[in-house]
This record gives structure tokens, C-alpha cells and sequence, in this order.
């Protein structure tokens, strides 16, 4: 179970930092994730050690065959593998809750970085008119000249930023989602009416980080090169980590 996590995660991350167009941001965030998802699986195979795996000789074959997909020449196909894998554990859950509990991280993990980026892509161009239309009314509280043009954001006549779905503002509440279970499987607690709430507070407080950003690139090429690529890129990306974990975290101390 470990190695094929670190396998995966390995060969995702390699493919991933060859990618010249890959962005800082995104890289940090992709990390951020798979790092959690990999913690909160050491912490459900060490918590108990002794305890049987409950993985037969059929689980075996699956999680090698499954692993093929390491050989795709892509980074985001390797978490392919990882949602047969999650798929087929949750078939036999009452085998052994652990189990069930990894699969839910692995099938989170690959929500995050292959199943919920297909999706948005290909709902995006629906979204974006509305998505641009609310941050334009927000950010004439800032900048009261802002204008909207379909997808584009601009404050001057020779500079307008324009809306892709990797900029948009819900573009990693999966992250958020998959950083909150990992959280709630180290802690060994439930996913309980207060945890929804704090995924909730999340949620909102990702987008409203988000948002920020790309109004904050909206006035110069130079905002823009700073949020979008520059050390803003990487202060917005641990900022929206932080945003995601630490109210879920205040609700198990709470409860402990």
C-alpha cells in the first residue's frame, strides 16, 4: 500500500517539474496535497502496525497491474491506477476499515488532480461569463473603473487580464476537500455535522482568496507577473493550504 502511494506520487511528481509550463502555484499545490495524502496513509498504516492488512493475493495483482499506469507519459494519467485501486478496495470494505480509509484518500487524491480538472474544464466556458460578472462587481469596490468583457477583467485600455478555468476561483476546492479528509483520517475522527462546517468555512474562505488574487493582478502587467508567477503565486498557494486546514483542525481540538 505505501509503495504504491509513493510510487504514484513519485512518478506524478517527476512528469509533473519536467513541465516547463507547469505554474509555481500549481506546483505548489499539487505538492502540498499529495504530501497530506501521503502523510494520512503513513499514519493509518503505522497507527497500528501489528494489526492484518486484510489485502489478499487478488489486492496484490490489482495494485501491480494498477501501477502500469506509472508508465503513461502523462501526470495526470498515473492517478488513473490510483482510482481502480480505490474503487476496487471500497467493493470489499468490510474487509478492513483501513482499507476503506485509504481508498477514500486515494480516490480524494485522484479527484484533486485528474477527475475534478476534467470536469471543470469541460464545464468551465459555462461558468466563466457568471464567475467574471461576481469579481468584476467585487472588485469595483477596489477599483471602481474595472470593466468585464466576457471573460476578460481590466482597469486600463492597454492591459486586461483574461479568465482560464486554472485561474478561476474554484479551481482547487478540491485541494481544500482532499486537505480537510486527510486532517480527519490523521486525527482518527469523524466526519461529523462540525466538520462539514469547517470544510464549509474552507470553501469559502479558498474562494475569497482566489478571488483576491486575481483582482490583485488586474492593474499592471507587473501585479500580474508578480500573483500569477511570482512569489504571490506561492504566498496565495500556502495561504489557500492554510485557509483549509486550520478550521478543521480547530474543530478537533474542540472536540478532543
Amino acid at each position: 500500500m505505501l509503495v504504491f502511494t509513493i510510487g504514484t506520487v513519485v512518478v506524478a511528481g517527476l512528469q509533473r517539474h519536467i513541465d516547463p509550463f507547469q505554474g509555481t502555484q500549481r506546483l505548489v499545490e499539487l505538492d502540498l496535497g499529495e504530501a497530506f495524502a501521503s502523510a494520512a496513509i503513513l499514519s493509518l498504516l503505522f497507527a497500528e502496525p501489528r494489526a492484518p492488512s486484510g489485502l489478499s493475493r487478488l489486492d496484490l495483482g490489482v495494485l501491480v497491474l494498477c501501477s502500469l499506469c506509472w508508465t503513461l507519459p502523462e501526470s495526470h494519467a498515473v492517478y488513473l491506477g490510483m482510482t481502480l485501486v480505490g474503487l476496487w478496495l471500497l467493493a470489499g470494505r468490510s474487509r478492513s476499515a483501513m482499507l476503506a480509509d485509504i481508498a477514500h484518500i486515494w480516490l480524494a487524491l485522484s479527484l484533486c488532480q485528474l477527475w475534478g480538472k476534467l470536469v471543470f474544464k469541460m464545464f468551465y466556458l459555462v461558468i466563466a461569463p457568471y464567475e467574471v460578472s461576481v469579481m468584476a462587481q467585487v472588485g469595483r469596490w477596489i477599483f471602481p473603473g474595472l470593466q468585464s468583457t466576457g471573460s476578460e477583467l481590466s482597469t486600463q485600455a492597454d492591459w486586461s487580464v483574461i479568465m482560464l478555468e486554472g485561474c478561476s476561483a474554484f479551481h482547487n476546492l478540491s485541494l481544500a476537500a482532499l486537505l480537510w479528509l486527510c486532517v480527519l483520517k490523521m486525527s482518527a475522527d469523524r466526519a461529523d455535522r462540525g466538520a462539514f462546517i469547517a470544510l464549509s468555512i474552507s470553501a469559502v474562505l479558498v474562494v475569497a482568496i482566489n478571488i483576491a488574487r486575481v483582482l490583485a493582478m488586474v492593474p499592471s502587467r507587473d501585479a500580474y507577473l508578480y500573483w500569477h508567477d511570482g512569489t504571490g503565486s506561492i504566498i496565495v498557494a500556502l495561504t489557500s493550504a492554510a485557509a483549509s486546514i486550520i478550521p478543521i483542525v480547530i474543530r478537533i481540538e474542540r472536540s478532543a
